[in-house]
């Protein structure tokens, strides 16, 4: 059995499905991953449609219109925010903008 490290699932909603859908990203070699990291990451390997997404092209920052949940929690309520550690089996959902009324 091949050991693929640390697994990480990637869920992208509304208009984030059709550059993200649904992954699971494994890293190996890798003692942490952040969750600034992990977004940093993406950015690389899925283009510059998901970095105009959810980073500001003013600052590069996450954009504040962006919503990103580590296990049904927003990154804002956790201790660490965007440098929480990612652990094995961890699901990020990323979603656009939401207007409501």
């Amino acid at each position: 059995m091949f050991d693929l490290g640390m697994v990480v699932r990637v869920k992208g909603y509304l208009t984030f499905r059709d550059v993200i859908g649904e992954q699971f990203y494994p890293f190996t070699e890798i003692e942490a991953l952040t969750l600034n990291q992990l977004l940093d990451w993406l950015s690389s390997q899925l283009g510059q449609e998901f970095t105009d997404l959810v980073f500001d092209p003013q600052t590069n920052a996450l954009s504040q219109h962006v919503s990103v949940l580590v296990n049904g929690r927003h990154y804002s309520h956790l201790p660490d925010k965007l440098d929480t550690r990612l652990q094995e089996g961890d699901e990020v959902s990323i979603f656009p903008p939401l207007a409501g009324g």
